[in-house]
């Protein structure tokens, strides 16, 4: 088989390649070019990848700081806040006790009057009807008075009309009283 000297020239190159390279072997012109890859992708990297990360690493970090001490402020005001509404609590509690207090002695005072009141009410009730009854005392005693002198008239007349004997004596008593029972119903 002839071959020609170009295959056989791709052939010795496409053998050389199959062999295995050493990874440890140095080789100045690629490691040249390493460091020049290097170097470009790290100021490319830097200009348009690290320097607004760093930078939105800084916004994020001020703003995380913002809102701790926004947090602090607003914490602080918290506790202000809760201060002041305990101290209102307990003067409203205060005030509450002193209305109570207030409302208490109003009562007490309203139901002392109210009794005197009533005592002074019921006296009067009392003194009238003690005058009541002593005007219909009186007037009982009046008619009594009236009618036992009308009745002693009568008995006197009855006894200067006749002889009085015991028996008639003890039915003329008998007889008034009587009269005087009637009278009265």
């Amino acid at each position: 088989m002839i071959v020609s000297p170009f295959v056989s020239l791709l052939l010795g190159a496409a053998e050389a390649n199959l062999a295995e390279p050493n990874p440890l072997e140095w080789k100045g012109d690629l490691a040249i070019w390493t460091a020049v890859v290097f170097l470009v992708l790290l100021a490319v990297l830097w200009k348009f990848a690290w320097k607004p990360i760093a930078d939105g690493l800084d916004k994020r970090e001020k703003q995380i700081a913002d809102q701790i001490a926004e947090a602090a402020r607003t914490n602080q005001e918290a506790r202000q806040l809760l201060a002041d509404y305990q101290q209102k609590l307990v003067a409203s509690r205060d005030e509450v006790r002193g209305i109570l207090d207030q409302g208490r002695r109003d009562a007490e005072a309203l139901g002392r009057e109210l009794l005197d009141k009533a005592k002074g009410e019921a006296l009067a009730e009392r003194n009238r009807s003690l005058q009541q009854i002593e005007a219909a005392t009186a007037g009982a005693l009046q008619e009594l008075a009236q009618r036992s002198a009308s009745l002693a008239v009568e008995l006197a007349g009855k006894i200067v009309g006749s002889r009085l004997t015991a028996s008639n004596h003890t039915q003329l008593i008998e007889k008034a009283v009587a009269e005087f029972s009637a009278g009265k119903r």
